[in-house]
This record gives structure tokens, C-alpha cells and sequence, in this order.
């Protein structure tokens, strides 16, 4: 199974891939009903939950729409005040071929934040959303109250150079593709590594085929050629890291043990002043998932420390 994709290609899928996740295992009752939507720049938001309590605003991974939270929005609504985005070109949003996506993200959420008074939320975000929520931090902790990141923002690669190879692996599948090719190639490539169950797969597959394709390559290619470590320093809120362990995929990417990918993310947060990591063993990059429960005890956990409801 594993023959298809270079140990360098699958450990980029798997930083930096997502979806909005319309299946039984990450549906609660709901709970929250949206109160608006608009958009900030790039950035679809919808708004949902309690207001005037904390702010919390999710940020979805690759492939995403704001449904991917949609359990953590239905659980977290009636306490917190919670906004999830959408990125351009996920979901059915056109693709938006300006350039410098992550840099033009960022500065969008500075102005939700600031056009909306959200007095330092939390900022929560999956994979490329981890990533994304991470150099905001960077650039932005003065605005925030923490951050909290699911298995994103650790480098592809070390260097410049084994980057760049990462980002021509990676995105090779996807270059000059149809929309209607999408799907099966996702699939191919990167769904069928990140997640366990075939029926989640198949799910996943539905929504992510609604992505566009020249999207998929430009932010994957964005966020894969990062490296945010040096920025850490620059973090002064409390960061909390996420990852999942899976012992017949990890070792694919370069992690025999999950005390080596443990000791491979402690020595990315420990730049972090306030930097912490949390384990889940036995799950696929889309931990919330492959252990839904383990993932929220974490989450909620993380949440509560950072921002306790009022």
C-alpha cells in the first residue's frame, strides 16, 4: 500500500491535509445555530454561539469548510463565542489566485479580529489551519489568547531545498487536473493514508472533492515551504500542539515510535515560551475521527486551560 507515494510526499499529505467531515462519528446534537455570516477579505466566516463569552475562532485544514468543527461548534456554542472560516477554494469557494495566501490570510483575520472587538480569542486550527493559526501567532500574539494547533505548523523538511522537493511531490498529483478527477485522486494519493475507517474515507471524498484543484497545489505549496520554527520565540501566548500517533502509518513519515514523533515535536514547541504538546496514540491524522473522544477530552481540556468559559 504504501509503495505509491515517497516517504517525503506522504509526510507532506499528511501536514497539511484536511476536510469539512459530514459523518455520523463527528455529529453532535446540534446545539449552536449559526447567528451570521460574512466575509473578512479572503476568509468566509460563519458565527455561532454564545455572545459575550470567550471568543474562539477555527480554522479548517486543507480541503476544508467551516463544517469541519461542527461538533467542537455544537459542543462549545452555548459558552463560547466561536467563529469557523472557510479558505478560498475549499467547499465550493472560487479559488483566489492572488499570491502570498498565507501572508494575505493573516493579515484577514488580524481584521476580523479588530473589526469585531473579539477581545484575544483562542485560535484553533487543523493541519494547514494549525499552520496558518501558528504564524498568525508569530506575527499577531498581542491579539490573542492562545493557540492551538492539530498536528500543524512542525516543517516538512529542514531545509529550503527538501522543502521546495516536498512541494513538487506533494502537489504533482494535482497539477492541471480536472475538477471532476479530484476526488479519485485525493483518494489515491493522500485520503486513504489519514484516516482508518473506508466509510469515513468515503465521506471525506465527497466533500473534498468540491475543492478546486489549482487551490489544493497554491496552498499546499504556500504552507509546505514554512519553516515557522525560528518564529516561535516570537509566541508569547500559551501554544498547545495536538498530534496523533498511528503505528502503521507514522513510521511512513520518518516516526518509528511515538516516542520519537513525541521527542520530534517537544523539540518544536520548546521554542514556544509557553509551548506544550498532547499525544493521542492510535490515531490517523484526522485524529477527531479516528478517536473523537480522546481528541475532544484534549481539545476541551486545552480550551478550558486557555479561556475558561464564562
Amino acid at each position: 500500500m504504501m509503495t505509491r507515494m515517497s516517504t517525503r510526499a506522504l509526510a507532506a499529505a499528511f501536514v497539511f491535509l484536511g476536510a469539512g467531515v459530514p459523518v455520523a462519528s463527528m455529529r453532535a446534537p446540534a446545539a449552536a445555530p449559526r447567528r451570521d455570516a460574512f466575509s473578512v477579505g479572503m476568509l468566509r466566516v460563519e458565527h455561532y454561539g454564545k455572545a459575550g463569552g470567550p471568543p474562539i475562532i477555527f480554522i479548517p485544514a486543507l480541503l476544508c469548510g467551516a463544517s469541519q468543527w461542527q461538533r467542537e461548534i455544537e459542543a462549545l456554542g452555548d459558552r463560547y463565542d466561536v467563529y469557523a472560516l472557510t479558505l478560498p477554494g475549499f467547499d465550493g469557494r472560487p479559488r483566489d489566485a492572488g499570491g502570498d495566501l498565507m501572508g494575505r490570510a493573516t493579515a484577514d483575520l488580524s481584521t476580523l479580529i479588530g473589526s469585531r472587538h473579539l477581545d484575544h480569542p483562542i485560535v484553533i486550527g487543523h493541519s494547514l489551519g494549525g499552520t496558518l493559526a501558528i504564524l498568525f501567532a508569530e506575527h499577531h500574539s498581542p491579539e490573542l489568547r492562545g493557540v492551538i494547533a492539530v498536528e500543524g505548523g512542525y516543517p516538512v523538511a529542514p531545509t529550503a531545498p527538501e522543502r521546495e522537493a516536498a512541494v513538487r511531490q506533494a502537489t504533482a498529483p494535482y497539477r492541471g487536473i480536472d475538477r471532476r478527477t479530484l476526488g479519485d485522486s485525493l483518494r489515491e494519493h493522500m485520503l486513504q493514508y489519514v484516516i482508518t475507517a473506508k466509510s469515513a474515507v468515503d465521506s471525506v471524498q465527497a466533500v473534498a472533492a468540491r475543492s478546486d484543484p489549482g487551490a489544493v497545489v497554491d496552498w499546499m505549496g504556500e504552507a509546505l515551504r514554512l519553516d515557522l520554527t525560528p518564529g516561535l520565540a516570537r509566541v508569547t501566548v500559551p501554544l498547545v500542539e495536538i498530534v496523533p500517533f498511528d503505528p502503521d502509518i507514522d513510521p511512513h513519515q520518518g516516526f518509528a515510535s511515538l516516542s520519537a514523533k513525541r521527542a520530534r515535536y517537544e523539540s518544536f514547541v520548546r521554542h514556544a515560551p509557553h509551548g506544550s504538546l498532547t499525544m493521542i496514540d492510535h490515531s490517523r491524522h484526522f485524529v477527531m475521527i479516528d478517536q473523537p473522544a480522546a481528541f475532544d477530552r484534549a481539545l476541551y481540556a486545552a480550551i478550558a486551560a486557555q479561556a475558561p468559559p464564562r
